[in-house]
C-alpha cells in the first residue's frame, strides 16, 4: 500500500516541480533558480521577483492544497459521502460572499477580519446545508444538491455585488476566484501557523472520528458522543477551508480529488487517508499552479482556482460515471402540495399576469419623465419581447427535460444543458469568427445536445438516478464555465463580448433577435402537442413505455433535440445564468392537474412572466444602472430551489 502511495505522490510531485521550474525560467535562467531562492541578487528584478513572489506562491500552493485536502477527508468521513468536500457543499462560495460583504462594509479590512468573515460565511453555508438535509437523515443527494445551489446562489450574489460595486470589488473578485499570486511571505506564514494548530487537533480526533464513521448506535455503545464530535469536526474542517479562502480565494475540488486518489492508491483507513491526502493535495495544487504559470506564457494568466475547477469537474464526472445505482440513494420524488381542479385556471391567470407585466414594462415612466411614449416603446419592445420568449423557451425546455428524465428537479440549468449551449455558442464565435445569430444558434444547439448525451452516458451505471444526474449536470456546468473563463483570459478581443453576453443582458436585443425568438417559440408551441402522448408515457419508465408501444430512445432523442433548440435560443438571448427552467415547471405542477400539455403551456406562460419581471426589475432597481435579467433570475431562482429541497422533507 505504502509503495503505491509513494509512487503516486512522486508521479504528481515530479511534473509539478518541473512545470514550476519552467514557470520560474520565464524570469530567471534555470541555472540561477536555486541561487535566486537561497541568495537572490536584489539588483536583478527577476531574482527579486522569484524570491519574494514566486517562492511564497510555491509554499502557499503546498499549504493550501494540504489544508483543503484535510478538510475534504473530514467531510467525507463524517458525512459518509465520498463526494463531500468544502466546494461541493458550498462552503467556499459562502466564505467568498461573506468576504465581499465585509469588504463593502469596511474597505480597510484586515487579514484577521477577512478570516473571521470567511469563517462566518463558511459556517453559515454549512448550517444551511445541514438544515436542509436534516429532515432526510443527512442524505448524500440532498446535501450535495443543497451545496450545489448554495454555491450557485453565493456565486450569483457575488456577481451582483461586483456589478454594483465594480470599482471597489474588481480586485477582490479576481482574487476570490482562486489566485495564488503573492507579494510576500505573509500568507504562507499565516497558513503554516493555522495548519500547525489545526493538524494536531485533527490528530487527536483520529480515533473518535474513525468510530464516528460507523453508525450512531455503535458510537454511543463505545461511549463516544457522536453528534457533538461530528459538529466539532465539521466546524474545524470548515474553519480550515475558510482560512484558505480568506488567503487565496476559492480553490475548488482539491478536497475531493486528493482523498479519492489516496483511497484508490490503497489508503483504506481514515488515519491513512488523513496522512496521505494532504501530501497528495499539496502536490495536486502545485501541479495546477505550475500548469497555470506555464500557460501564462501564451495566454493571460488565469487564477489557479480556474484550473482546479476544470480538472476537478472532470474528475467528478469520472467518479459519477463509475458510481453504482445505489451509491447515492435516490430521494422520493416530491408531490405537489396542491393542484387546481380547473385545468385552464392557472394558465389564464399566468397569461393575464404576463400581459399586465409586459404592458407596464413597456409603458412605465417611473424614472424617465421627458421621453415621449412612442420613442420609449420603440426602444423597449425588442428587449421585452426577447425576455418573454427566452423565459417561455427555458420553461418549455425544463418541462420537457423533467418528463424525459423522470426527474422533477431537472432543468436546462441544473443538467448543465444551458452551460453546454453557452460553450457551443462561444466555441462557434471563436472558431467561425462570426457574430451571425444563426451560426451561433447552431453552435448552441450542438453544445446543448452534446451536453445531454454526455450526461446520460455518465449516469448510465447509476440508472439515471436524480441525484447523480443533477451532480453530473453541475459538474458539466462547472467544466463549461471553466472553459469560458479560459476564453475570457485569452486576451482575444471577442472575449469582451462573451463576458457581457454571459451575464444575460436583454438590452442588446434587436428587433430581428426578438422576432426570431418569437418565431422559434410559436413553432415549438405548435409542435409540442404532437408529442403529448410521449410526454405522458416517458415518466413511467422505459419498460412501461415499450409495453405501450413507444421507443424510449428515439422519443427521448426527438424531445431532447427540441429542448436543445429551445435552450440554445434562450441562452443566446439571456446567457447561461437563470433558474427559470426549473421554477416555472414546478409552479405549473403545483397549480395544474397532471396533464402534460396544460402544464407545459402554463409553464411557458409562467416562465415568460418571470423573465419579463426580471427584465423590468433589472433596469429599475438600481436605475440608471442595470442588473442583467439572467443574473437577477438566477438570484431569485437559487433560494427557490433550496425551498423546493426543504419542502421535500417528511
Amino acid at each position: 500500500m505504502k509503495y503505491r502511495l509513494v509512487t503516486l505522490l512522486l508521479l504528481l510531485l515530479f511534473p509539478a516541480l518541473l512545470l514550476t521550474a519552467i514557470g520560474y525560467s520565464a524570469h530567471v535562467p534555470l541555472s540561477r533558480i536555486m541561487a535566486a531562492i537561497l541568495h537572490p541578487d536584489m539588483g536583478t528584478f527577476g531574482e527579486t521577483y522569484l524570491h519574494y513572489a514566486l517562492l511564497p506562491r510555491f509554499f502557499v500552493a503546498l499549504l493550501a492544497g494540504a489544508a483543503l485536502s484535510l478538510s475534504g477527508v473530514v467531510f467525507q468521513q463524517i458525512l459518509k459521502n465520498q463526494l463531500a468536500e468544502p466546494s461541493t457543499l458550498g462552503l467556499l462560495s459562502g466564505a467568498q460572499l461573506a468576504i465581499m460583504l465585509a469588504t463593502l462594509a469596511s474597505p480597510a479590512l484586515t487579514a484577521w477580519s477577512r478570516e473571521l468573515s470567511a469563517i462566518a460565511g463558511a459556517l453559515t453555508a454549512l448550517a444551511l446545508v445541514l438544515l436542509l438535509a436534516s429532515g432526510r437523515g443527512f442524505s448524500p443527494v440532498t446535501m450535495l444538491l443543497a451545496g450545489m445551489i448554495v454555491s450557485f446562489f453565493a456565486g450569483t450574489a457575488s456577481v451582483v455585488l461586483a456589478l454594483f460595486n465594480h470599482e471597489y470589488l474588481r480586485s477582490v473578485f479576481i482574487w476570490a476566484s482562486g489566485s495564488l499570486v503573492q507579494n510576500d511571505f505573509s500568507n504562507a506564514t499565516a497558513l503554516g501557523l493555522r495548519l500547525a494548530v489545526c493538524v494536531p487537533l485533527l490528530v487527536l480526533l483520529v480515533r473518535p472520528l474513525a468510530i464516528a464513521g460507523l453508525d450512531d448506535a455503535s458510537g454511543r455503545s463505545l461511549g463516544v458522543p457522536v453528534r457533538t464530535l461530528r459538529l466539532v469536526a465539521l466546524a474545524l474542517a470548515s474553519i480550515l477551508a475558510a482560512f484558505v479562502v480568506a488567503r487565496v480565494g476559492v480553490i475548488a475540488f482539491v478536497g475531493l480529488a486528493a482523498p479519492h486518489l489516496a483511497r484508490l492508491a490503497g489508503a483504506r483507513t481514515f488515519a491513512a487517508r488523513l496522512f496521505w491526502s494532504p501530501l497528495l493535495g499539496a502536490a495536486l495544487l502545485l501541479l495546477a499552479d505550475g500548469s497555470v504559470m506555464v500557460m501564462s506564457r501564451y495566454i493571460a494568466e488565469v487564477p489557479t482556482g480556474t484550473a482546479t475547477a476544470f480538472f476537478g469537474a472532470f474528475m467528478l464526472l469520472v467518479l459519477l460515471k463509475n458510481m453504482r445505482a445505489n451509491a447515492l440513494p435516490s430521494e422520493a420524488r416530491p408531490s405537489p402540495s396542491r393542484r387546481s381542479d380547473a385545468p385552464h385556471f392557472a394558465l389564464v391567470i399566468a397569461i393575464v399576469l404576463l400581459l399586465a407585466i409586459a404592458v407596464f414594462s413597456l409603458t412605465e415612466q417611473l424614472f424617465i419623465d421627458s421621453l415621449p411614449l412612442g420613442e420609449m416603446f420603440s426602444g423597449r419592445w425588442p428587449r421585452v419581447l426577447a425576455a418573454i420568449c427566452a423565459g417561455a423557451m427555458l420553461a418549455l425546455a425544463g418541462a420537457i427535460m423533467q418528463a424525459v428524465t423522470g426527474n422533477p428537479l431537472a432543468s436546462p440549468e441544473g443538467l448543465g444543458v444551458s452551460s453546454g449551449a453557452a460553450l457551443g455558442i462561444v466555441a462557434t464565435l471563436l472558431l467561425a469568427g462570426t457574430f451571425s445569430p444563426l451560426v451561433m444558434l447552431l453552435g448552441g444547439i450542438g453544445g446543448a445536445l452534446a451536453t445531454f448525451l454526455v450526461m446520460m452516458a455518465i449516469t448510465r451505471k447509476s440508472a439515471h438516478a436524480p441525484g447523480p444526474v443533477l451532480l453530473a449536470g453541475a459538474a458539466i456546468g462547472t467544466f463549461a464555465a471553466t472553459l469560458i473563463s479560459l476564453v475570457l483570459a485569452s486576451g482575444d478581443p471577442r472575449a469582451v463580448y462573451v463576458l457581457a453576453w454571459s451575464m444575460g443582458p436583454t438590452y442588446r436585443a434587436t428587433a430581428i433577435t426578438a422576432i426570431a425568438a418569437m418565431v422559434v417559440l410559436l413553432l415549438s408551441l405548435a409542435i409540442l402537442p404532437l408529442f403529448a402522448r410521449w410526454l405522458q408515457i416517458l415518466p413511467l419508465g422505459d419498460q412501461a413505455a415499450r409495453e405501450l408501444g413507444l421507443a424510449p430512445r428515439r422519443s427521448r432523442t426527438v424531445l431532447m433535440s427540441m429542448a436543445a433548440i429551445l435552450t440554445a435560443t434562450a441562452t443566446l438571448i439571456v446567457g447561461p445564468l437563470s433558474f427559470v427552467g426549473l421554477i416555472a415547471p414546478h409552479i405549473a405542477a403545483m397549480t395544474t392537474p397532471p396533464r402534460p400539455m396544460i402544464r407545459a403551456f402554463c409553464a411557458a406562460a409562467i416562465g415568460a412572466t418571470l423573465m419579463a419581471a426580471a427584465d423590468w426589475l433589472g433596469r429599475s432597481v438600481h436605475f440608471p444602472y442595470e442588473i442583467p435579467a439572467g443574473v437577477l433570475a438566477a438570484l431569485v431562482g437559487g433560494p427557490y430551489f433550496l425551498w423546493l429541497l426543504y419542502r421535500r422533507q417528511p
